[in-house]
């Protein structure tokens, strides 16, 4: 599995530098003042600090196509090799950057997206992972909206809210229901032989998520009504 997530990070690399993504946009909330909505994006494996070559486009068609004003806030974490404790990092760190904004703007709702590494991350907060408790309490989870992954590793296989044309689970496998309080508010993008959330054997399936962008955007307005 490391030697797995080794390759598939030094792919992430090998083209992260084609993309800077800033973290505010055109339609980016007044200096200052407190966001309708706030997207919070959790990077993957060794890309820059930041929200990745992923996320960062994603982020930037979220905030040009939404009708609410927008923040984007990328989670301040590793995305390193020491994946465990990285992960554990990441879902702290997300969970302090919920609460703060929570705290300061209690209308603004939250959109999560993770990638890769950043999905894990993710999905440890929301549903709890080896052996925790979810960091964000209930009483704050009523305000995510909506929450994005692609090439999520903890990809199961038959969850309702999978969008994918592959068959299996990814390579460490969250398990069937772990989602379920956050399922109808849920969409998880898997190309079909993506080394990691499906366990295939292609690195360009787990770059290949632009695609899915529209889909992405659709289902976010959808749930922000």
């Amino acid at each position: 599995m490391r030697r797995m997530l080794t390759i598939g990070a030094m792919a992430a690399v090998g083209i992260s530098g084609l993309v800077v993504a800033p973290l505010t946009f055109a339609a980016q909330a007044p200096a200052g003042a407190c966001p309708d909505v706030e997207i919070v994006g959790a990077r993957g494996t060794t890309e820059r600090p930041g929200l990745g070559v992923v996320l960062g486009p994603l982020a930037q068609q979220l905030t040009r196509g939404l009708a609410q004003s927008v923040r984007a806030t990328a989670v301040d974490y590793p995305a390193s090799f020491n994946y465990q404790a990285s992960v554990r990092q990441g879902v702290s760190a997300l969970s302090a950057q919920l609460r703060r904004t929570a705290a300061a703007c209690a209308r603004t709702r939250f959109v999560l997206m993770g990638y890769s590494q950043g999905a894990d991350v993710m999905g440890d907060a929301l549903a709890g992972g080896r052996a925790a408790q979810p960091t964000v309490p209930a009483a704050l989870s009523d305000r995510v909206a909506a929450v994005l992954f692609f090439g999520d590793p903890t990809f199961t296989a038959g969850e309702p809210f999978n969008v994918t044309d592959g068959t299996r689970s990814g390579i460490l496998a969250r398990g069937d229901g772990r989602l379920d309080a956050f399922a109808d508010r849920t969409r998880s993008f898997c190309n079909r032989n993506d080394r990691f959330c499906q366990g295939g054997t292609s690195l360009a399936a787990h770059l290949d998520y632009a695609k899915f962008f529209g889909d992405a955007l659709a289902f976010t307005r959808r749930e922000l009504g």
